[in-house]
């Protein structure tokens, strides 16, 4: 085993908050994986639900902290410090992150930055694996984080007030507000959050800093009226605004989006849904001493009707996208606008058997419309055993940066244009003309097949296979040419290329203990490749030297690692103890990721090989405990990283690269009042 966790907590005898118990033991409702209200146990896909106190227990303040102790899933640095999500071994470009089902815009290098999320009003969160595209179109492809915000259904007015810090390798300051109010037809909901860092270095004297001092601010404001039985009215904003204080200067960031929807319930078990949604993203930053801007903007309409008779549920929605991109390394702004149309039937066959189909369409004003079908279905064979399948198509259409970019670095040797500005600038080059301006969408069929077993009380496993093909990857690279007015520049522009895999198992066991002690396991084995490069090998086109001052060989299938910052083995085991009596939990999280190569290092044309310099496998041991006083104060304190956890074996192997593990310990406190 890669770990072990021994602890010894005595049982207890007392009186439990039955309501409490109770309330642990229903099968949570999620929406994300079918646009649905249906029951985690039922869906017949891989689904992740985070709840509410699970977020809390674990001291977490960003959507970071508490993605990347989930099961099947790592939080990578793919460029510099920015980081995102993987599932299933999926780049983070391919996760679709959604706040109450409306997407979250301003990617860097197609990562969106998890700490530009707060947690404070989440009631859970929602992750459905492999691809989702049938409902929620482009960058779907690997699938959907989905962030549910608060909603009280009952007539109740309530808010809190907590006070966070984090000291050690890490300083944070967190301040967070907010109030849910409902009264008949009027829900209110708000909050504010206040999150700042005097910044960090978790690896001095290599002449950057992990993290520079930043301020930011999150507001949300809902509210939503039932004029009828009939007619029921939701409006929503939410800002984020932040200010980093870096090498170069000031670097500011906005965030603001606006939502309103209608519902008309037409019969008790059909509804249609209006509504429209707009989103503003914008930096300002300073690159080599000139304001760099980055300024998107999506609007969406769409109309959604949903309707359910006996054992046959439907839903059907039809919208637009209007997106737009205004960025300093542009000519101008460039639009992309789609149309598209999606439907979805659910049936139950026989009391055992459950099937899902669903299929989207869109078309697209600078590419192919793209068709996106899906089929998932269910089998109870017992109470205890239940078989879950599921094949879809999912896709990513070239982001603006694949097409106009027009990035200039010579200072430092090299420039990255976009597939159409490289056209039309140097399109009369024969070695311009025959590439292909116009980039095809990225592609996958995604296969998952699960199992879900509870063969005693209080246990439950959940078992998942998963396999995704990618065709017409979008890849960086050389352009293999002299341009006369770049001399000695090498320039970098995209195009469709790999075809790649990704395969592997994970699970999940979870086990009550008794009514205090919950505990769970899961792992993770995920195998990646590129089908070109394996050609390759096989054909004995590889040569390696497995080290500097070794002779040139051929280069082994069974040498073959991969993908680059893919771990093969991720796993993590955490307990929780509760004790109802006196109003405390404590929990220990362990979270362990084996080594990932970042790149090739041993010049085999790209390829990652056992013989490249890997970033070292790592475990981390969080700990927190949480004390209720006279029934509205919580007192939260925890340990991220007990055992200090430093990376420092890579640092002599990757001298200079912030994307290398860099860790520390960490300390917080936390106060919390409750009205």
């Amino acid at each position: 085993m890669f770990f072990l966790i021994s602890i010894s907590i005595e049982s207890q005898n007392n009186e439990i908050n039955k309501d409490t118990i109770h309330s642990n033991e229903l099968d949570e409702v999620v929406v994300t994986a079918t646009r649905t209200k249906r029951q985690l146990s039922s869906l017949p896909m891989p689904v992740t639900l985070i709840s509410k106190k699970q977020i809390s227990q674990t001291g977490a303040t960003r959507l970071k902290d508490i993605l990347e102790e989930q099961t099947g899933i790592i939080v990578v640095s793919d460029f510099g410090t920015s980081e995102g999500v993987q599932l299933q071994g999926m780049d983070a470009a391919y996760t679709l992150i959604l706040i109450d089902g409306l997407p979250i815009i301003g990617r860097s290098s197609g990562n969106i930055d998890l700490n530009r999320i707060s947690v404070n009003t989440i009631k859970q969160i929602e992750i459905v694996k492999g691809p989702s595209s049938s409902l929620y179109g482009s960058e779907a492809l690997g699938g959907v984080i989905n962030i549910i915000t608060e909603n009280p259904k009952r007539n109740k007015t309530k808010g809190n007030l907590s006070y966070m810090t984090r000291f050690g390798a890490k300083e944070e300051l967190d301040i967070n507000t907010d109030f849910t109010h409902r009264k008949d037809n009027l829900t209110i909901i708000g909050s504010v959050n206040l999150n700042s860092s005097k910044g960090f270095d978790l690896s001095p004297g290599e002449g950057t800093v992990t993290a520079y001092p930043y301020k930011n601010t999150t507001g949300n404001l809902r509210v939503s009226y039932d004029f009828s039985d009939k007619i029921s009215l939701i409006t929503s904003g939410r800002f984020f605004s932040e200010k980093i204080n870096d090498i170069s200067g000031d670097a500011l960031r906005d965030d603001y989006n606006v939502f309103g929807k209608i519902t008309h319930n037409l019969t008790k078990n059909t509804h249609i849904d209006y509504s429209f949604y707009g989103t503003r993203f914008k930096t300002e930053s300073v690159f080599n001493n000139e304001l760099s801007v980055f300024d998107q903007t999506l609007y969406r309409p769409e109309l959604k009707i949903q309707s359910k008779l006996g054992k046959h549920s439907f839903i059907a929605g039809i919208g637009a996208n209007f997106d737009a991109l205004e960025r300093t390394f542009f000519s101008g702004k460039e639009n992309y606008n789609s149309q598209y149309v999606f439907g979805q039937y659910d049936i139950n066959l026989t009391n055992k058997l459950n099937l899902i189909l669903g299929a989207r369409f869109d078309n697209f004003n600078k590419f192919k419309s793209a068709f996106s079908p899906k089929i998932s279905t269910s089998f109870t064979f017992n109470k205890w055993l239940t078989a879950k399948g599921s094949v879809g198509f999912g896709y990513k259409v070239p982001d603006f940066r694949q097409l106009f970019f027009n990035f200039r670095n010579t200072s430092s040797g090299y420039v990255v244009f976009g597939t159409q500005v490289l056209q039309e600038l140097y399109g009369d080059l024969p070695e311009v003309e025959v590439l292909n301006s116009e980039l095809k969408p990225e592609s996958s069929i995604g296969y998952n097949l699960g199992f879900q077993l509870k063969p005693i009380k209080r246990l439950k496993i959940d078992v998942n296979f998963f396999r995704n093909d990618i065709k017409d990857l979008i890849n960086t690279f050389v352009v293999s040419t002299s341009f006369s007015d770049l001399p000695g520049i090498s320039v970098f522009s995209y195009e469709n290329r790999n075809n790649v895999y990704t395969q592997g198992i994970e699970f999940d066991v979870k086990y009550r203990l008794n009514d205090n002690i919950n505990f769970s396991i899961g792992y993770q084995f995920l195998d990646t490749g590129d089908k070109e490069e394996e050609a390759q090998i096989n054909a004995g086109e590889i040569f390696i030297r497995r080290e500097v001052s070794s002779p040139s060989e051929v280069l082994s299938i069974s040498d073959y690692y991969g993908l680059a910052n893919r771990s093969r083995h991720i796993a993590n085991a955490k307990i929780f103890y509760t004790n109802y009596k006196h109003n405390f939990s404590a929990n220990i999280r362990t979270l362990y990721k084996s080594k990932y190569a970042l790149f090739d290092t041993n010049n085999s044309q790209g390829i990652i090989d056992v013989f490249d310099d890997f970033v070292a496998s790592n475990i981390l041991v969080n700990a927190a405990v949480k004390k209720t006083i006279y029934g509205f104060i919580d007192v939260q304190f925890g340990i991220d990283n007990l055992f200090n956890e430093t990376g420092d074996d890579n640092t002599e192997v990757f001298q200079n690269n912030d994307n290398v593990l860099q860790l520390g310990r960490t300390l917080y406190g936390r106060i919390q009042f409750k009205i």
